[in-house]
């Protein structure tokens, strides 16, 4: 019997991507085996043995220490920089709500942020009068952001809120020109990591950010419930917590009250134990056995190859800019709906990708599990259409 190779190893400890032709991690990531034998491993410990006494709190801060640790490893961070949190939304709006707004207090942002990055800014708008500018980075996303935003910066500026990969059309943003350009004007920058985690490599201190909020359900492949926020150490008193708990504070002999000296006081308090063990689990595989340089690598590779084989169906519209493989790629098709070309793929095909209806578009997710023969699979349906 001949040897598996490193895709079909993989593969095979990814069920859902044998399952269906997985063309939509962008969304929501295969889970791999190991996490679900950590996630279990974990319930079933606390189930047979209970969840108090001095092993049992131990083993739970061990567990929730390496998904720091491991997490921090993927970012070229420090650990004492990561705040553990469910998803992207809940970093946003950590950082969001933690300045003390003033009415007619600036935020920059652009016209293809998400929801997730929005909903606070909106919340803050309604609430406390912010003002929200919006830099036009073009229908594609690709004009230089910096240049776009430099113009709406005033003395009232006080964010900017930005992603690295822009979610519609998978264009990345040039964000070390942006945080240059923050710091410039001593304006920190938050930014959208959702489809930038586990998709491109990445670098905090050569991004030099403020804020970077990421998921573990989409391109990393963990757990629902599980995310995390970079908090750069220089930035640490720029947003303040505002909500506190056990996890906030420090619990030292002589201190009443005073919030962790790191991004820990972010924190609120104590989440699913087991999918924290299953989130670290997953980052250890990843680097372990996959491998992070291979895993960027490959999704690159299918990503050029998938977008020049969807350039050649006739009467489809590329809106992803070259260069630049992000992994995410969005196009029209001429005369047909979006919806209804997911559904036709969905359920006559098995190819699972997604629509983006603001733009009427769709748009797919080369992941590293993915292969050329699916891709070719893909164009074969589309152009049958």
């Amino acid at each position: 019997m001949a040897e598996l190779t490193h895709i079909e190893r993989l593969r095979s400890e990814l069920p859902a991507v044998n399952q269906h032709i997985y063309l939509n991690t962008g969304t929501f990531g295969p889970l791999p085996t190991c996490v679900i034998q950590a996630m279990h491993e974990r319930v079933q410990a606390e189930y047979q043995h209970g969840r108090l006494g001095p092993d049992a709190f131990t083993s739970m801060a061990t567990i929730y220490g390496d998904a720091r640790s491991r997490i921090a490893q993927l970012l070229h961070a420090d650990p004492q920089e990561i705040a553990l949190t469910d998803n992207t939304g809940e970093g946003m709006n950590i950082i969001t709500n933690g300045f003390n707004w003033q009415e007619g207090d600036e935020v920059i942002t652009t016209n293809h942020e998400h929801i997730s990055a929005l909903a606070p800014l909106y919340q803050n708008r309604d609430r406390r009068g912010i003002v929200i500018k919006t830099a036009d980075i073009g229908p594609q996303a690709n004009l230089h952001a910096a240049e776009q935003i430099r113009p709406l910066i005033t003395e009232r500026t006080r964010l900017i809120v930005i992603s690295h990969v822009a979610w519609s059309t998978g264009a990345r943003i040039d964000i070390q020109a942006v945080s240059k350009l923050g710091r410039e004007h001593g304006i920190p920058v938050l930014v959208d990591g959702a489809q930038s985690a586990g998709a491109i490599p990445l670098d905090m201190k050569a991004l030099d950010v403020d804020f970077y909020a990421i998921p573990m359900q989409k391109w990393l492949c963990g757990p629902d419930g599980t995310g995390a926020l970079y908090v750069n150490s220089a930035s640490l008193n720029v947003a303040q917590p505002t909500q506190v708990g056990y996890f906030s504070i420090k619990h030292e002999e002589g201190i009443e009250w005073e919030l962790m000296d790191c991004a820990q006081r972010f924190e609120l308090g104590g989440r699913q134990t087991a999918s924290i063990a299953g989130q670290a689990a997953l980052l250890n595989w990843l680097d372990t056995v996959v491998g992070y340089e291979w895993l960027f690598q490959r999704i690159a590779t299918l990503h050029t190859y998938a977008y020049h084989a969807l350039k050649q169906i006739p009467g489809l519209t590329m809106l992803t800019p070259e260069p630049g493989a992000s992994g995410l790629i969005s196009f029209t098709l001429d005369d047909k709906n979006d919806a209804e070309v997911v559904a036709v793929l969905r359920e006559q095909h098995n190819i699972y990708i997604r629509n983006i209806p603001s733009i009427k578009a769709l748009r797919i997710s080369t992941g590293f599990y993915n292969t050329e023969q699916e891709i070719d699979q893909l164009v074969q349906a589309l152009t049958a259409l």
